[in-house]
């Protein structure tokens, strides 16, 4: 029978910075100037080591166990990164290279049964990763290296099981096994198969038996009254499997467990089951505070998904990383899916494919019968093809093939091939795309509509088509700055990776949390914000915002079968998780089931600024992933205005049902324009089944204060619309009482510098003819995953009555900054083929001006303002790029905003 020794524990390490050690034979004698460390062992943990790459030594003494004739002994590593070689009492029994699946070494010639053993592993992890699978440690992240999971010694017989894979099939109720087995088999030998319950107590399910006459047997066991796994009920069931000889004695078992499920597609659906199935995952790519490539815990892993599920989430995309056996375990019993893909090399050659291979399938070798696992990726964006596979053939033959050799191997899971981009051969049509909103509200619902909904077939190499794949935006989301309060108390001081630990090309100010303390004060945020907690917190209010409304766009459009958030957790500099980086939910995120979860209510065509006295009328979606009976009401309410309504509800179990106009009203007269909330439930069984709210603001109408405005330069319909609102005109600059212009020439800029009052409308940035001494820099309009890390911002204090949030929200839809004033250095894509062009900011501006409302990106970088105040002797000039020309007179927020701008300017 098999015996297990665990050999975690104390170790002692050496670095070998020279990588002398093989040479001088330091495994063939104990190791000297070491230190003791605890195996599993990162060693980047340790703060002297932590950009260290090259070789470290490890070595561990114990006493092994005695073996009869025929046994052997077999020493085992559960990863060690990236090349491991392995001496037993100075006797070399091998060597492995692949830093996150098992292997194994027969070692029954050097162990001793008796006495002390000495273990030596030599490790080596090259500063030069291109050609290894790395995923992101290393290249946007803190590096990985070391013996960095188990190590154990166990006792075989002479013909063991090696592995034990199974196959459900639901509709035969059968679990088709595939046996495979290594060493020289014994004359009569056969398999028995014992299936039973995995929870105590186990009953005894069924059994079966099967001669062998090979290294390989595939045997079917009925399962009767099969229970299936999904993740409402994740059932799992308990294989034993034992060799025994031709007298019936029994020569090794093994143990394993599996669940009865089906993972399929037709016509543009998942079907788990053979039912529709929804995704709403988030990526998670395992990173740890402290631990930093292992859970810390069973605990922690167990309340990690527990959140994930609070939170709405029925799936995890675990992010070009191998996840850890125990974590799968947890997600097999608790019923979080999990889409699976190795870790990426970068370069492609040779030898960088036949690294990745091997990685690969090693990988559905180990995690074959986790029920969990629905899907396997085999590339990440192009990473190891190098950003060509549209038009290069021998990439795409080399992707097909790979797709066609893992669908042999494991047909039970959809394999995705390239995720996020260019499809070749695939059973997902994913798609990667980085917008922000409230800010590309418009361009959100275009490129849903558009491309991905509209048009598949576009994310596809020309010659191939989708074949009614599932449609799913596995990649999208948005930033929230976290509490560096909570970080620096959990650390007990700056962690290492405050200052980036990720290579060249992910080193851009924003990306450094150490630039925010560079930039708080000199961009003036501590006059809007008061200190770095508050920005964190409005920071994380305007992720909020921002995926909710990302997300309850695609559930709007049934033909998407899911999405997965970029991301669950911050990592390190990353901060666009849902939890911080030590776990912490962010603002709000305890009610993000309410636009994540099963059943989600949602408003459509809302407008969110409203009039007092405007007449609406709104749609009401509903999203039904788990396709519950829709048999009750759905109640709105205005607080605050006394509208409100019921409407009667009957659909059935329908997954997505539309109530056209059912919320109905004009908006009421209010006092002062403030913020207000649309609140949706649905009741069921007297019961709130789901609920959900919408920010709107409402503005009583109003004549602005008698001022006289000289609107020079402007179009005359843009004069028309200040008269209307009460605003005297003149044509003299001399006479007016403050300028509102898109022209700051000569004779604006003379006005000013003798007294004069000026509001400078720059939103058209660069395209302005005449624009004085500021430069503008456009920000990205379409998809941008920097942009979605950025925010914008105000000192609502600046506008009093106005309803304006610190971190910008609906209020500004439609007024939102095309352009602004760059105080950072800066690139830009120019000409067709997207050359870098490098740009220059002025930081100097935030010494000479007042910064009432800008932009920055991250941890504060890449700044620049959007609405700055500026005096001369007697004069003063304000400048925004807000778009308020356009919308003045129009929409209330933006006709309030500049009537206060024009009067400000005045009193200045």
């Amino acid at each position: 029978m098999r015996e297990q020794l665990g050999l975690n524990g104390a170790w002692q390490f050496r670095i070998d910075r020279k990588d002398e050690g093989e040479r001088e034979g330091w495994y063939a004698k104990s190791l000297t100037e070491t230190r003791t460390v605890e195996v599993p062992h990162i060693w980047q943990r340790e703060e002297e080591y932590v950009h260290y790459c090259g070789t470290a030594w490890y070595e561990k003494e114990f006493e092994a166990f005695a073996l009869s004739p025929g046994q052997k002994v077999v020493l085992g590593f559960g990863a060690v990164d990236f090349q491991a070689r392995v001496w037993l009492n100075g006797e070399f029994v091998g060597e492995h290279e692949g830093g996150f699946t098992p292997f194994e070494f027969d070692v029954s010639a050097q162990v001793r049964p008796e006495g002390v053993n000495r273990l030596t592993v030599r490790v080596f992890d090259p500063q030069d990763n291109a050609e290894i699978p790395i995923g992101k440690q290393g290249s946007w992240y803190t590096r990985i290296s070391g013996i960095w999971q188990e190590v154990l010694l166990e006792r075989r017989p002479g013909c063991f099981i090696r592995q034990v894979h199974v196959i459900p099939d639901i509709d035969g109720g059968l679990a088709r096994t595939r046996v495979m087995l290594s060493g020289d088999l014994p004359q009569g030998a056969e398999l028995s198969f014992e299936v039973a319950g995995h929870l105590h107590p186990k009953p005894l399910v069924t059994e079966s038996r099967a001669d062998v006459d090979r290294g390989e047997v595939q045997h079917d066991i009925p399962v009767p009254g099969a229970q299936l796994w999904s993740p409402q009920e994740p059932h799992l069931y308990d294989l034993k499997v034992q060799l025994r000889d031709a007298e019936g004695a029994v020569l090794d078992t093994f143990g394993t467990y599996f669940g009865m499920r089906t993972i399929e597609f037709a016509d543009g659906q998942l079907l788990l089951n053979g039912q529709p199935l929804f995704v709403r995952g988030a990526l998670d790519q395992a990173f740890y505070p402290d631990t930093i490539y292992t859970a810390p815990s069973d605990e922690w892993i167990r309340m990690e998904i527990q959140r994930a599920k609070d939170m709405g989430f029925n799936l995890l995309r675990k992010h070009i990383k191998v996840e850890i056996p125990r974590y799968l375990y947890w997600a097999d019993r608790m019923g979080m899916l999990i889409w699976a893909e190795p870790p990426n090399v970068v370069k492609w050659s040779e030898q960088s494919r036949r690294r990745f291979s091997d990685e690969l399938r090693a990988m559905i070798d180990r995690d074959f019968n986790h029920p969990s696992i629905l899907m396997w990726s085999l590339y990440n964006e192009e990473w190891g093809l190098e950003w060509d596979l549209a038009n290069d053939k021998a990439k795409q033959e080399h992707v097909i093939a790979m797709y066609r050799d893992i669908k042999s191997m494991d047909p039970t899971r959809l394999i995705c091939d390239n995720s996020g981009w260019i499809h070749v051969k695939t059973d997902i049509n994913d798609y990667h795309r980085y917008f922000v909103l409230p800010e590309q509200s418009e361009e959100w619902a275009s490129d849903l509509d558009d491309y991905m909904a509209g048009h598949p077939e576009q994310n596809y190499v020309q010659g191939y088509a989708p074949q009614g794949e599932p449609i799913i935006i596995s990649e999208f989301g948005v930033w929230g700055l976290p509490s560096v309060e909570k970080l620096l108390a959990f650390y007990g001081g700056e962690p290492s990776w405050f200052a980036n630990l990720g290579d060249d090309t992910h080193r851009e100010d924003f990306k450094k949390p150490l630039t925010a303390y560079e930039n708080f004060e000199k961009y003036q945020l501590q006059r809007i914000f008061g200190n770095l907690e508050n920005l964190s917190m409005y920071s994380q209010r305007r992720m909020y915002r921002a995926v909710k409304s990302l997300i309850e766009e695609m559930r709007k459009r049934p033909q998407i079968n899911g999405y997965v958030v970029t991301e669950f957790t911050d990592i390190e500099w990353e901060t666009n998780g849902w939890m911080d980086y030590t776990r912490n939910l962010k603002w709000g995120m305890e009610h993000a089931a309410d636009f994540n979860g099963g059943l989600v209510v949602m408003a459509d065509g809302v407008k969110r600024n409203l009039w007092s006295g405007e007449s609406q009328s709104w749609d009401i979606l509903i999203s039904n992933h788990d396709q519950r009976s829709l048999s009750g009401e759905v109640w709105w309410e205005i607080p605050g205005t006394g509208l409100s309504g019921s409407i009667p509800l009957d659909e059935g179990n329908r997954t997505f049902a539309a109530l056209e106009g059912a919320i109905s009203f004009e908006a009421p007269q209010v006092a002062g324009a403030g913020f207000y909330e649309l609140k949706l439930s649905i009741i069921l069984d007297q019961q709130v089944a789901a609920a959900n709210v919408e920010e709107l603001t409402i503005s009583p109408r109003g004549a602005a204060e008698d001022v006289l405005v000289c609107a020079y330069g402007m179009e005359p319909e843009f004069g028309s619309r200040l008269a209307d609102s009460g605003i005297r005109l003149t044509e003299e600059l001399h006479l007016s009482e403050a300028v509102v212009t898109s022209v700051l020439d000569e004779r604006v800029l003379e006005y000013y510098r003798g007294g004069g009052h000026v509001v400078f409308l720059a939103e058209d940035g660069d395209q302005l003819a005449e624009k004085g001494q500021f430069t503008f820099r456009e920000l990205v309009r379409g998809e941008s995953w920097d942009r979605t890390s950025s925010f914008n911002y105000v000192d609502p204090e600046y506008f009093t009555g106005v309803p304006l949030h610190h971190e910008m929200g609906w209020e500004m839809e439609g007024l939102y900054p095309d352009y602004i004033v760059p105080f950072s250095n800066y690139n830009k894509l120019g000409g067709t083929i997207g050359r870098v062009v490098y740009m220059f900011g002025n930081e100097g501006i935030t010494e000479t001006s007042k910064i009432v409302s800008g932009y920055f990106q991250g941890w504060i970088g890449q700044a620049g303002g959007s609405l700055l105040e500026q005096k001369s002797a007697q004069g003063s000039l304000i400048l925004t790029t807000w778009k308020l020309k356009q919308h003045y007179g129009i929409h209330p927020i933006a006709t309030q905003v500049l009537q206060a701008l024009i009067l400000k300017c005045r009193k200045l």
